[in-house]
């Protein structure tokens, strides 16, 4: 076994990292932000920013490894993140709504590389980050625009929206609105909060299995004005970006294969020449993503195209698929556990199988995140895998990685050591309930009522009735702590699976990563696979690189929105020279 201690930072040395909003990391934005909320002192759905108006974010679509803020950046994303696990519903909490007069506002042309999407934007209005813009004329102005997307159904965006909009089921559609490029269902909702009462102007369009979405929050006494000036002409204007195509010195090919009643569509990339190449699958980590791994909450980077462009320019095939129940592949993404994803993947390998142009020899699987947790488990038992690369997989369980997480988090965020420890009881006492949902809802409930009580009094009073707001939170986050996904991430183990992978291992990890701790996950995954007698072994840890493998200067899930959409430097080369050591690649 090989570590390379050059590229390792064991040195004690804390980073800063800020309040979770992705869907990277092994829980759901909604959960993370939650729970990391709890101790802190702020309401558990508070946005991290010092902005008076921006009080609630909800991440719909992505389940980040506890956003471990939605299913890992990627099921949530801050990193927690994006069900749907990735979405953002704003909802404003307000003691008063001041009336103001309109004026006309100029809007300017506005391109978003992480939602996928170019529009307008009012003129001199606050980009507050992840689409979200808010006019913010005084501390009370409660406007708001937001422009998002989220790789998931029309129909599962609007069941994550419908608890911040204090409804109980979908509203009855306004009608429709045909825009320059999209056709859009539109939505009104008048929404109560703190003494006050603000207009929501909601539209969802969807296309290519992306639902796309444009919000106009407002006061009751502006809404038609701005309705007619901001959100009819952004809805116009609003269209799915359209990437230029590039010419590639690869055979691109778009594919089906089933696995049972699921049909799930990706992408093949194969080198020229007719082979027989090296190939490898690639999963992705936890929440909805399609093919490309495309996280949501405005974060520009797709890792898998990146690395399915430089593997096939390398010589070796790569093939890359949309989760099932995302982009173009059937099932039900929600109902799925960390089982169905690694049978999805076995599903895969015996695809590639089936090509004449792939070596049936030399097949691998490269699991990101919760993709690990997919490697360490057919590592264990597929006999047609030849090799395994892990990035940022887990090496211990699930309850353990979370309280790591939390810990970390909390420290970053410059909580007392007497807040952490009661963060990290309050985790223990929620996990080791999990089998007693009321139990569960019941300490959710006692500890959000106790946490709202505890605001200052402006934000209490703009809060409304507590008990009601500790409800509509206790619902929201049991619907998260009540899914078999959550229950199969914090029950699997994958030391043992990985104590039976005796092929060759490339396993790295972020010397920033605050998802998947090096510090915790790099010894496990030694020790695991020392005791698979497994010696064709090499892990690295990049010491800058965060949980997506970005050059990063904190980690924080809150910077991958910020960062350019490319990998740390020493990526890409570290696999690369890896692969060309174990495989053989035709001329």
């Amino acid at each position: 076994m090989q570590i390379d201690v050059s590229r390792t930072r064991y040195d004690g040395e804390e980073t800063e990292i800020g309040p979770i909003r992705t869907t990277l990391g092994i829980s759901r934005a909604t959960l993370w932000r939650y729970l990391n909320a709890l101790v802190s002192g702020r309401s558990p759905q508070a946005d991290s920013r010092e902005n008076p108006i921006v009080r609630q974010l909800l991440l719909v679509g992505s389940r980040g490894l506890p956003r471990l803020s939605w299913r890992d950046g990627h099921r949530g994303g801050n990193v927690m993140h994006w069900v749907v696990r990735g979405l953002l519903l704003i909802a404003t909490l307000l003691t008063s709504v001041s009336a103001l007069a309109q004026e006309r506002t100029a809007l300017l042309p506005h391109t978003s590389e992480g939602y996928g999407y170019e529009s307008v934007v009012p003129e001199g209005w606050i980009d507050v980050g992840q689409g979200i813009f808010a006019r913010q004329r005084d501390a009370e102005d409660p406007t708001l625009l937001a422009q998002q997307s989220a790789p998931v159904s029309t129909e599962d965006v609007m069941a994550s929206l419908l608890p911040q909009l204090r409804l109980t089921e979908a509203p009855q559609s306004a009608g429709t609105h045909q825009g320059d490029a999209l056709e859009w269902t539109l939505y009104r909702v008048d929404v109560a909060l703190g003494k006050g009462e603000v207009a929501v102007d909601l539209a969802l369009a969807d296309e290519a299995g992306t639902t796309y979405i444009v919000l106009l929050q407002s006061a009751p006494d502006e809404h038609d004005a701005l309705y007619e000036s901001i959100f009819l002409p952004t809805l116009n204007a609003f269209a799915p970006l359209v990437e230029s195509v590039q010419d590639v010195p690869y055979r691109v090919e778009a594919v089906t294969f089933d696995n049972g009643a699921v049909t799930l569509a990706g992408t093949m990339t194969l080198p020229p020449g007719p082979g027989p190449h090296p190939a490898v699958v690639l999963v992705t980590g936890s929440g909805p993503q399609d093919r490309d791994e495309t996280l949501g909450g405005g974060i520009a980077i797709k890792p898998f195209r990146l690395l399915a462009d430089a593997l096939t320019r390398d010589g070796v095939a790569v093939l890359r698929y949309d989760d099932r129940g995302v982009g173009a592949s059937t099932g039900t993404f929600s109902a799925a556990v960390v089982s169905d994803f690694a049978s999805d993947a076995e599903a895969a390998i015996d695809y590639l199988l089936t090509r004449e142009e792939i070596d049936p020899q030399q097949i691998g699987l490269l699991g990101h995140s919760e993709g690990g947790l997919v490697a360490a488990m057919l590592g264990a038992r597929n006999a047609d895998l030849d090799f395994i690369i892990s990035l940022a997989g887990p090496g211990v369980n699930g309850h353990d990685l979370l309280l790591v997480q939390n810990q970390r988090i909390l420290e970053a965020a410059g909580a007392t050591q007497e807040q952490i420890d009661a963060q990290l009881a309050f985790v223990e006492e929620l996990t080791t309930a999990l089998d007693d949902p009321a139990a569960v809802e019941a300490l959710i409930y006692a500890h959000t009522l106790e946490q709202a009580k505890a605001l200052p009094d402006a934000e209490r009073a703009a809060i409304g009735d507590l008990e009601d707001y500790a409800h509509r939170v206790t619902e929201q986050v049991m619907s998260e702590f009540g899914t078999d996904w959550f229950a199969s991430f914090l029950a699997y183990d994958p030391a043992p699976d990985w104590a039976r992978t005796t092929v060759p291992v490339l396993a790295i990890f972020g010397g920033k990563d605050v998802q998947v701790d090096a510090e915790q996950n790099v010894p496990a995954l030694q020790d695991a696979l020392e005791r698979a007698g497994n010696d064709d072994v090499e892990i690295a840890v990049l010491p800058n690189a965060n949980h997506l493998f970005q050059e990063a200067e904190t980690g924080s899930p809150s910077e991958y929105a910020t960062l350019p959409a490319e990998f740390s430097p020493d990526l890409v080369a570290t696999i690369v020279n890896w692969l060309q050591d174990h495989l053989e690649i035709a001329d």
